[in-house]
């Protein structure tokens, strides 16, 4: 169930207008501020409220932010502030990316320049998702944003994130059948352990739909049907060489023949770490997110507290206390691709 739109929330401060999207779990609402900014708020849907595993998945849900504060990167959505609660529905403010995702791209093939930029960049935020020891694991078309004006892609929605040591953990139940291109074969797995190498292969996948127009087939049926992976060259003959070797050597089904980190797949297509492009950020409003010093205690309090039926206050206090620390903006760089 959505909610009754316009809606007024976290005592007024936003205002929900409409709905930008409905998946598994959560609903996004095209929401304002006080000041008239557009942003984006993010809840779980109203109808899970009733099932037996609500307080799990509210407890998932707030461990997003904590992911998202964790990942600070030009090119990874921003949350705005801590997390607040409608009712007994916690929600997400987050900023609003003015542009589409790549979905609504990659049906035009795009130049292996133009391609090869939007995947350096979502590489580039990934790098510091794996420094702090988190494995996206949703990288797709749909998770990448496209700005209007001068194109710069962002990555957005952490809500499958993972740490590096999760296993038992896999998606297959949860992904659709155009999502599942872009599924490593280990997140079919109750027991591979995770790396930055389930990323690189979903990376990889996102390059092969934008220079092929086409879906790579899944890791699943590769596994199970011996279904061969079509090299993207043969579906576009403007495909360089390099970077033809590069989406195969990332598309191995077994993690420990891919490139172990994006930064080495990088290389490996020629791209060298980006020192030029404009990276200024949009204004932001004044109740921007501070720098969170997100430790993995935080995730064993989210826990603890949910289940004792303590969240509500004391968590939010917490949160603000132990993670809250004003930052000075960033100075706009310049970089050179």
């Amino acid at each position: 169930m959505v909610w009754t739109l316009p809606k007024q929330l976290h005592g007024g401060k936003y205002t929900a207008e409409s709905i930008l999207g409905q998946g598994r779990f959560g609903i996004t609402y095209l929401a304002t501020d006080e000041q008239g900014n557009r942003i984006v708020i993010k809840t779980l849907d109203d109808d899970l409220r009733n099932q037996p595993d609500f307080n799990r998945l509210q407890e998932k849900f707030v461990q997003e932010a904590f992911k998202l504060a964790k990942c600070q990167h030009p090119n990874i959505v921003r949350l705005l502030e801590n997390p607040f609660q409608e009712g007994d529905l916690w929600c997400l403010a987050m900023e609003y990316i003015a542009g589409i995702d790549l979905t609504h791209r990659s049906h035009n093939i795009l130049t292996e320049e133009e391609a090869l930029h939007y995947i350096q960049q979502i590489g580039e935020a990934l790098t510091v998702v794996h420094e702090n020891n988190l494995v996206h694991r949703d990288v797709k078309p749909a998770n990448i944003v496209i700005t209007s004006g001068k194109p710069k892609a962002v990555l957005i929605d952490f809500g499958l994130a993972r740490g590096f040591d999760s296993r038992r953990l896999s998606v297959s139940n949860l992904e659709t059948e155009a999502e599942a291109g872009y599924t490593p074969p280990e997140l079919y797995s109750r027991t591979v352990e995770l790396g930055a190498y389930t990323d690189v292969y979903s990376l990889a996948a996102t390059l092969y739909n934008l220079l092929t127009g086409q879906k790579p087939i899944s890791a699943k049926e590769r596994l199970q049907n011996n279904a061969p992976l079509a090299a993207p060259k043969e579906l576009n003959s403007q495909i360089s060489n390099k970077v033809n070797r590069g989406i195969l050597w990332a598309m191995d089904l077994k993690p420990e023949n891919r490139p172990q980190s994006i930064q080495q797949w990088l290389d490996s297509l020629g791209l060298q770490p980006q020192a030029g492009e404009d990276t200024e950020q949009p204004q932001r409003p004044n109740y921007e997110v501070k720098n969170f010093r997100v430790a993995i205690i935080s995730l064993i309090v989210a826990v603890v507290a949910i289940l004792t039926g303590i969240f509500q206050n004391d968590i939010r206090n917490w949160f603000i206390n132990s993670f809250m620390k004003p930052t000075p903006t960033p100075t706009p760089t310049k970089t050179v691709k």
